[in-house]
Formats: structure tokens, C-alpha cells, sequence
């Protein structure tokens, strides 16, 4: 979204009074400010945004009501609801325009019927591990106040043989009475290429199913699929999903980004964020998660109550050690 059309987008929440798209908006504003080098810029806007909008002063979605998985589907679908939110996450790769347009034709789904239109509801995020794919489903469950179901792949393949496509068809029947967002991690070992030299039948059909379910779901469930390898994904899955968004590795600048979400009220300058960062230059948001959440154990356990820059330079240093 370009920044004209965000400024349209901020007048338009604030004269309907809807403080939460007014939020998003915002929020997505502060992060362009950061991918173009302008980080003093984006953190006062979202500084403004926490003082004046902060999450709990604002209406949150009434929640679906979570009807407990059945018995043969408990092992393989699991089933939560989550608090992120967009301002949780710091986008990178495709999913800068992808995560705020399926979030906004979910919500418009009603306007979106009156002309015969269908909301965005089939993404498939690929990239490196640790690049927030996972944290990608739980910002879209968050937001839009849906439980999260997480579908065990390793479960789901260690059934006995000739159970898998049964039990896929339980998962899509879920679909269909709880709306929800689905999640299938490791999307590449149920949407592997058919039909692959080192292939055995029973996988063939396995993907076969899938693709012939996800066809027929009619459900209003979100579908995410998240995989670390999209070479091995057949073909004609790309073409069931609204939207193929590469999460890639975090730039010095998005690691920062995130070293300042997960460090706010601990008055860590803007300098040393910055200098952290590029000691993890080439690791994953999960390194830089990592890294702070070390720094908050050693702050606790020296019976402190905020940081110091030696916490996080020294946890810096025992990710960098644990990643060469």
C-alpha cells in the first residue's frame, strides 16, 4: 500500500471512529518509515500509537466459540487462541503487502459478498526457518479473533498406513464447523511433488487428497500453509492458494525493528538497538528472539529489573557463537 493510500486509510478509520483499523494502519505506516531507513521516524509513530491507542483500550473481536476437536482428530489438531497482533510482528519479504490485505478482506467480508467476491483465505509462506511464518498465523488468528489449529504434520504421517487421507478429510470436516485459522507447518511433507523417483503411493495419494480437498472446502476457515522448502511442493498446489508470500531472512534493519518491540520499557538506546543488530546481521528473527529473551533471564536472575546493553551484547555473542 503506497503512503497516500495509508493516509487516506488513517482519515477514513478516524472519521468512521474505528480506532482499531486506525491502529493497523498506523502501525503498517511506522514500518514503511523503518524499511526506508527513516527508524526515528517509524519508532515515534509507533510511540504515539502505544500512548494514544494502546491494545487493551481497544474493542477486541467478540471470540468464535472453540468446539473441542474430536477424539480421533485431538492427536493430530491442536487448538488455541492467541493475543498477537499486527504490531507484534515485524514484517519482511511479501508479506509487507500480503498479511495487511488478507486481514482487510477478512474483515470486509461482507461487503466483499455483496458483489459476489470471496475474501483472501489460502496463503502459503515460505523461507528460512525461524523468519516468522509461524508468528505470521498467530498475528492473523489474533487479529481477527479466531482460534488458531495447528495441524501436527509429524502426527498425521505417523498413523498407520492408509489413515493419513482419512484423517486429512476429518481436518477439512473441522473446517467447515469451526472458523478458524488452520495452520499446516511443514507444508512440505503433505504437499510434496507427486509422483517424485523416490516416491512411494501412499504419499501420492496422500497429496492427491489434499489437493482434492482443498477444491471442494467451501469452509470460511483461514488456511495457512508454512514450509521452509518450497522446491518440494508440487505444482499444482501453488495454484490452490490466494497468495505465495517468501518470508526471507531479516535485514540488520527489520532485526532491529523487532530488538525494539521486545525491548520496549527498557530504555535501550536507539544506538546500541542498532549496533545488536548488527552484530546478528545474517540470523533469523528467531536468533534475535532468542538473544532477548537471555538477556531477560540474566536480568532476573541478578535480581534487576531492567536491562543493560552488556545483557544483550553478551547474549548477541552466544547467538553468533551457537549460529558459526
Amino acid at each position: 500500500m503506497a503512503a497516500s493510500e495509508m493516509i487516506q486509510e488513517l482519515i477514513r478509520a478516524h472519521v468512521e471512529d474505528n480506532p482499531k483499523r486506525f491502529r493497523t494502519v498506523a502501525l503498517q505506516l511506522a514500518a514503511r518509515e523503518a524499511r526506508n531507513g527513516h527508524r526515528v521516524m517509524a519508532g515515534r509513530i509507533r510511540d504515539l500509537v502505544d500512548a494514544e491507542l494502546a491494545p487493551e483500550a481497544l474493542p477486541m473481536p467478540a471470540p468464535t466459540p472453540l468446539a473441542r476437536p474430536s477424539e480421533d482428530l485431538r492427536s493430530v489438531l491442536g487448538s488455541e487462541y492467541r493475543s498477537e497482533t499486527i504490531g507484534d510482528i515485524v514484517l519482511v519479504g511479501d508479506l509487507v503487502e500480503v498479511l495487511p490485505r488478507v486481514l482487510l478482506e477478512q474483515r470486509s467480508r461482507d461487503l466483499l459478498d455483496r458483489f459476489a467476491l470471496t475474501p483472501r483465505r489460502r496463503i502459503l509462506l515460505h523461507g528460512p526457518p525461524g523468519c516468522g511464518k509461524t508468528l505470521a498465523a498467530a498475528v492473523l488468528a489474533g487479529e481477527l479473533g479466531l482460534p488458531l489449529m495447528r495441524v501436527r504434520i509429524e502426527t498425521l504421517f505417523s498413523r498407520y498406513l492408509g489413515q493419513t487421507a482419512a484423517l486429512l478429510n476429518g481436518v477439512f470436516e473441522e473446517m467447515r464447523r469451526v472458523r478458524g485459522v488452520f495452520l499446516f507447518d511443514e507444508f512440505d511433507a503433505l504437499g510434496r511433488e507427486r509422483f517424485a523417483s523416490n516416491d512411494v503411493g501412499e504419499a501420492s495419494r496422500i497429496v492427491s487428497t489434499f489437493l482434492q480437498l482443498l477444491d471442494s472446502d467451501d469452509s470460511e476457515a483461514v488456511i495457512v500453509a508454512a514450509t521452509n522448502g518450497v522446491g518440494e511442493i508440487d505444482r499444482a498446489a501453488f495454484r490452490r492458494f490466494d497468495d505465495v508470500a517468501l518470508m526471507p531472512l531479516p535485514s540488520t534493519a527489520a532485526i532491529g525493528e523487532l530488538l525494539r518491540l521486545r525491548t520496549r520499557g527498557h530504555r535501550i538506546s536507539v544506538a546500541h538497538l542498532t549496533a545488536i543488530a548488527e552484530s546478528l546481521d545474517g540470523l533469523s528473527f528467531a536468533d534475535a528472539e532468542r538473544t532477548v529473551t537471555e538477556a531477560l533471564k540474566t536480568m532476573a536472575l541478578d535480581g534487576r529489573k531492567r536491562l543493560a546493553n552488556e545483557d544483550l551484547q553478551s547474549a548477541s555473542a552466544r547467538a553468533r557463537g551457537r549460529a558459526n
